[in-house]
């Protein structure tokens, strides 16, 4: 038997049936939500967000699980039930303006942003390695990567694969109408070089479950990629903050921090958990400031021993698998 005619196992039933409600989802929802004007938009968005909070039992127990964890102290179980709901309206607001801004134009973009520390943006643009602009799912960081390319900034996005082709084609094809080229992690790792060689901006967003390197996290000693301490500690390419916060008023805050370099000890591990450590204390400043921006409903601490009883047989899982998160 060849190896093409090796064929990989069929995947489970929930699984098979969660794809088939997702491309339903995608026909139904996708072609009313990038018609509607934006401020319709976002509000079918939210609503749809709302519908997902009671309808999508996994993602809700995860919201409120996380949420428990990292305000279980702070806030009572009422204000963490209210967090968790806007968070999936705010997500739901997200996917609506992320089908709708590749039909916006220029001046449209520009109307609803104010930007902060565009010149931290021009001077790590001037060092002459690239850009790694580090950010995190919060706010909207799609709508960030719409600005960049508007302002002629050449922008490349690390993503996942959707694991579904339906799924993956239109976040491509969406980013790529947003002006952005993206990198699918996995197989990134040359491709990401190479555009830091052109003196390119690569975004990533380094807030997601993994088990490279454990180090703190809103509090919490957590499992967190090294990708991006391993190709800044490589390249020299400077870390530059950024966030796209929304507002109350409908509009965005595009934020620049003083761009970072980290310099090398010669210690290897020691540096990439340095960078690290400032990478997550910062995604992790903002996530304290607007805690209803950031996707609490992602399991970022299931391979994290000691957060959750099942964390160190989910980190042996992730550690065995060929290719590490965030790579």
């Amino acid at each position: 038997m060849s190896e093409t005619d090796i064929q990989p196992p069929p995947l489970p039933l929930k699984k098979r049936a969660a794809r088939s409600l997702g491309r339903a989802a995608m026909t139904l929802f996708v072609p009313p939500l990038r018609a509607l004007p934006l401020g319709f938009g976002r509000m079918l968005g939210a609503a749809l967000g709302a519908g997902a909070f009671r309808l999508l039992k996994r993602y809700r127990s995860a919201a409120i699980k996380n949420l428990n964890l990292v305000y279980g102290v702070e806030k009572s179980e009422a204000e963490r039930m209210r967090m968790a709901k806007a968070v999936f309206r705010h997500f739901g607001m997200v996917g609506a303006e992320f089908l709708k801004t590749p039909s916006l134009s220029d001046a449209q973009i520009d109307s609803l942003v104010t930007v902060h520390g565009e010149e931290h943006l021009k001077a790590a643009m001037a060092s002459g390695s690239g850009v790694l602009l580090i950010t995190g799912h919060f706010g909207n960081w799609e709508f960030l990567a719409r600005w960049l390319s508007v302002h002629k900034y050449p922008i490349n996005v690390v993503a996942r694969d959707a694991r579904d082709p339906k799924a993956t084609k239109l976040l491509a094809d969406t980013r790529g109408s947003n002006g952005a080229k993206v990198l699918y992690r996995g197989s990134s790792a040359r491709a990401v070089l190479q555009c830091l060689k052109k003196q390119e901006i690569v975004a990533l967003l380094p807030d997601q479950n993994a088990a490279d390197v454990f180090v703190p996290f809103l509090g919490l000693r957590t499992g967190t990629v090294d990708g991006p301490a391993v190709i800044h500690l490589k390249t020299h390419a400077p870390l530059l903050f950024s966030w796209c916060i929304r507002t109350d008023d409908g509009r965005f805050e595009i934020e620049f921090e003083e761009p970072k370099v980290v310099t090398s000890t010669g210690e290897k591990q020691q540096d990439v958990e340095a960078v690290m450590t400032l990478i997550n204390e910062r995604i992790g400043s903002r996530i304290r400031q607007y805690p209803t921006q950031w996707l609490w409903l992602h399991n970022r601490w299931k391979a994290s021993p000691g957060i959750f009883e099942d964390g160190e047989a989910n980190r042996q899982e992730l550690l065995s698998r060929p290719t590490r998160a965030g790579r």
